[in-house]
């Protein structure tokens, strides 16, 4: 067809343009002109936030043509992975803590920038990568994306420092939060509007499949007490290390199936390229429909409305740095006007909402576990009270939860053995022997000591408090770490309620799957997070380990639903060609809930439980209002 024909053939199109809308243009831009918006000339016109309708409607009509079958399932599995993946690398770190504080002797201050630094990188990911699903397509910049996550995820394990330990976690987080925003918007422009929700639920289920993946291999792989965690630090590759290595796999898996994906044939309408979505329109008709015999795909590039008309961005010398910050710039300004300015401001509420309470129960309940098994721990000390040991041999290989109180040791000897939770308290110690000894949170209060002789041991100058020293001779061999790292710890208890919590999760998509195109985005979140700050009201009787994971569970069975229908409404909020940039914009501002969250549920953990309690129902009481005012997309075009 000449030029001129298609010229012919696209204007009569256009003159049929009404038959073709089933959304008016005031559906994403009370202000939007009905026709194509002209050339942009500047930066701030080239982020013009009005939709053609038109274009989302072919691209309906054309989804629907293709059917929904084997692609769609395939592509479920590998973008599933691609989003486990994040998972896996967003709760990795809560594992590998333990046993990377002793390698890399870290205090409070740095574990606490280990967890925050994954949130950091994942606000600086979103921003940039969001930006790059709109500008160089979906399928690249989710490769990239999850390359990213993969290589430093992988290259986190073999980091000898904590300092490159610590760069190399930023950027595998980078790689998290650029990965999360592109991840719905590349599927959901695969599924019909009919059933976008139920198959976005299905995606998100790969989210609690990363969460169990990884519970399940640090249960395989990490030792399990304070103790073993420190004899496993012997060895030339720990086993934390390679428990990293096998979390990047998944990563490494969704890049190679991605690999074979094509781009999003929305993406492609927006940029003009209608030759190459129709190509794609077709193949996925003959893999949806491999055995159907004589089955054609009907539609074609013809069929195209007027499109949006597009201009290289930046100047005609290419754009800069600056070019592009101003672009960013401008376009998240945008989100915050007419018309996006409501549902982005209701979105980003929920959103922090849900962020700061959902990681702040995911820190307060394996501490608060931690809490009751060290309460029950020390009701079960034993307490020895005023005896005497005279040339006495301690032939034991541990000393385990014991105070000794106003007892006198006289020229006895401590040989070849741990001291773990052992408390000498208003003692006489003299003319005794420490030799090769190890020890966890033992101490000497108060006490005299005198004439004693440490030889090998880890009893460090700290560990002597309001004490009387005299003529006392240390031959302690210097360790690159003099932190008093707790044996008491067991990580059995903690993988135990991260697992049974992870899992519960799968069900409550599940269910939430089933309605989710019935009921509607906007009144699962309401009603979701209304009954889980309700159910926060439970918190008040958890005085056991049984109490709190049975509650974990019911309080992410019922919150997930919502978090889910979150997701896919910000997704659909949105026009094609600022979608994943909004996304990831909010996104990133939700990571200040999650960081705050974080916080400050950290901090109650030593406080009463009615303090979480009320805070969590406030929240999410909070976040489920407002989600309730949320424009409902389930029938929006994408």
């Amino acid at each position: 067809m000449s030029k001129a024909e298609e010229g012919q053939e696209k204007e009569l199109l256009m003159k049929d343009g009404d038959s073709l809308r089933k959304y008016r243009d005031d559906d994403w831009d009370t202000t939007a002109p009905s026709a194509a918006p002209p050339a942009r000339q500047n930066i701030e016109a080239e982020c013009d936030l009005t939709d053609v309708p038109v274009l989302s409607q072919f691209h309906e009509d054309a989804i629907q043509q293709a059917g929904t079958g084997s692609f769609q399932l395939v592509l479920l599995c590998v973008v599933g992975l691609g989003l486990a993946a994040d998972t896996v690398e967003l709760f990795v770190v809560a594992y590998v803590i333990p046993s990377a504080e002793v390698e890399f002797c870290m205090t409070g201050s740095m574990k606490g920038w280990l967890a925050a630094v994954t949130f950091i990188g994942m606000m600086i990911g979103a921003i940039v990568w969001g930006a790059l699903g709109d500008s160089v397509g979906r399928r690249k910049a989710l490769l990239s994306a999850l390359l990213v996550n993969a290589f430093f995820g992988l290259l986190t394990a073999l980091m000898p420092t904590y300092g490159i330990f610590i760069a190399t976690r930023l950027c595998s987080g980078v790689g998290i939060g650029g990965g999360i925003p592109i991840v719905f918007a590349y599927f959901c422009e695969f599924v019909s509007k009919n059933k976008r929700g139920r198959y976005l639920s299905w995606l998100l289920t790969w989210w609690a499949v990363g969460g169990v993946f990884t519970a399940l291999m640090a249960w395989c792989i990490i030792p399990r007490t304070g103790i073993s965690v420190v004899e496993d630090e012997l060895h030339h590759f720990s086993s934390w290390r390679v428990f990293l290595v096998v979390c990047s796999l998944p990563a490494f898996a969704a890049v190679l199936g991605l690999y074979f994906m094509p781009e999003s044939p929305r993406y492609l309408l927006e940029q003009g390229r209608d030759v190459e979505a129709i190509m794609i329109y077709k193949k996925i008709f003959a893999w949806n429909h491999a055995r159907g015999l004589g089955e054609e795909y009907q539609l074609s590039e013809l069929e195209l409305p007027a499109g949006r008309q597009h201009e290289a961005a930046g100047r005609p010398g290419g754009a800069t740095f600056f070019d592009t910050l101003d672009k960013l710039r401008a376009l998240h300004l945008r989100l915050l006007k007419p018309p996006f300015l409501r549902v982005t401001l209701l979105l980003l509420i929920v959103w922090f909402a849900a962020a700061f309470g959902f990681y702040g129960l995911s820190v307060w309940f394996p501490e608060y576990i931690k809490l009751l098994k060290s309460e029950e721990y020390d009701k079960n000390a034993t307490i020895i009270n005023d005896y005497v040991y005279g040339s006495w041999k301690f032939n034991v290989s541990l000393l385990d939860n014991i105070r000794f109180v106003n007892v006198k040791f006289n020229n006895v000897t401590f040989e070849s053995m741990v001291l773990n939770h052992v408390t000498f308290d208003g003692c006489s110690i003299f003319d005794c022997t420490f030799t090769d000894i190890k020890s966890s949170k033992t101490y000497f209060i108060e006490s005299y000591v005198a004439r004693n002789t440490f030889i090998s041991t880890d009893i460090y100058e700290y560990r002597f408090i309001n004490c009387e020293m005299i003529n006392n001779t240390f031959r302690t061999v210097d360790s690159k770490c003099n932190l008093d790292f707790d044996y008491n710890i067991h990580y059995k208890d903690i993988f135990q309620e991260n697992l049974i919590g992870q899992l519960s999760l799968i069900p409550g998509t599940l269910v939430a799957a089933i309605f989710m195109d019935q009921i509607g985005r906007s009144h699962i979140m309401g009603v979701s997070f209304i009954l889980s700050a309700v159910a926060a009201f439970f918190i008040w009787f958890l005085d056991s380990k049984v109490g709190v994971i049975v509650f974990e569970a019911m309080f992410n069975f019922i919150f997930i639903a919502g978090w889910n229908s979150l997701d896919i409404a910000t997704t659909e909020s949105y026009p094609a060609h600022i979608r994943t940039s909004a996304y990831g914009f909010i996104s990133a501002v939700s990571r200040v809930g999650g960081i705050a969250g974080s916080l400050t549920f950290g901090h109650f953990i030593y406080l009463s439980r009615a303090i979480p309690m009320l805070t969590t129902f406030a929240v999410l009481l909070i976040g489920g209002l407002v989600a309730l005012k949320i424009p409902e997309t389930r029938d929006r075009l994408v």
